[in-house]
């Protein structure tokens, strides 16, 4: 690789590390940093090397950063010994678990529905993306769901409150509502929701047929327009402004000036975590937050 191509590579992450600082990682500049690792994953050149560890750490693939610094950095150099320190830690404890998820655009939303047709993936309009999420967890083997006795390729991870210990649930006998009439369980306390629902059908599918999800403390749901939301995840500070919301969720009567400043510091997987809503009316998002 020559000297141009050098060039166009620093040029290239000056100009994306400018406009993701500058947009507060707004998603489309989340997306080119990725697109950027990749290309430079391709390559073997050094500097493409050196800058995609900074990459990795912009990103806080904080485990792929020191393990490539490892293998090219210059470890007689002061700075990289320092930097070498720093990252070892990070990578220890987060490896790479809170790294920026690239926001997805519409057209890949779209065929991550279809792939949860494709896998038999029962529709949760609470929980659009359990998958994705970690409430349900994919098995190459399978299990059986204590339910209904079937083998499923799908199981169930998050809370299920019933006097029975229940070791897996098949994602049909939570849709159909035969898990909490069975076990005489639920997803959900109905206590730990947002005001505002009137319709007792929506606590019931809510509570009974909608796959919960696993907080710090007691998990709770948000609704907004007379409706329960759709939850879309954990996420901090990063992950908000990553998928351009964060000013959003701020504007939300439920937050004094004090929890605001909370949610603006918080850090996925840190001592306060936040969970993210949308709801499923007027696309506001919303969130959660608890500490551990």
């Amino acid at each position: 690789m020559g000297g141009a191509t050098n060039d166009r590579i620093s040029k290239n992450l000056y100009r994306t590390k400018k406009q993701f600082v500058a947009t507060n990682e707004g998603p489309d500049n989340v997306r080119a940093l990725y697109t950027f690792k990749e290309e430079l994953e391709q390559s073997e050149d050094q500097q493409a090397k050196e800058v995609l560890v900074d990459v990795y750490d912009l990103l806080d693939f904080k485990k792929d950063a020191y393990e490539l610094l490892c293998q090219i950095g210059n470890r007689s150099d002061k700075k990289t010994l320092k930097r070498l320190g720093i990252l070892k830690d990070y990578a220890e404890n987060w490896g790479n678990h809170y790294a920026l998820p690239r926001p997805k655009t519409p057209e890949e939303k779209q065929k991550e529905k279809e792939r949860q047709a494709q896998l038999g993936l029962p529709a949760f309009r609470y929980h659009p993306n359990p998958l994705e999420t970690g409430a349900f967890e994919e098995s190459a083997d399978g299990v059986v769901c204590d339910c209904c006795g079937k083998t499923t390729h799908i199981f169930y991870t998050a809370p299920f409150y019933a006097v029975e210990d229940i070791a897996y649930l098949c994602p049909e006998c939570i849709a159909n509502g035969e898990a909490a009439r069975k076990y005489d369980g639920s997803f959900q306390d109905d206590f730990s929701v947002d005001d505002g629902v009137d319709d007792p059908e929506k606590l019931d599918e809510l509570i009974h047929r909608t796959p919960g999800y696993s907080g710090w403390q007691q998990e709770y749901w948000r609704a907004h327009c007379g409706d329960y939301c759709a939850y879309l995840g954990h996420v901090g500070a990063r992950e908000l402004r990553a998928l351009g919301v964060l000013e959003e969720v701020l504007d939300d009567p439920m937050w004094d000036d004090e929890q605001k400043k909370m949610i603006q510091e918080s850090v996925n997987g840190g001592h306060l975590q936040c969970y993210l809503f949308q709801c499923l009316h007027c696309g506001k998002h919303l969130v959660w937050m608890d500490f551990d």
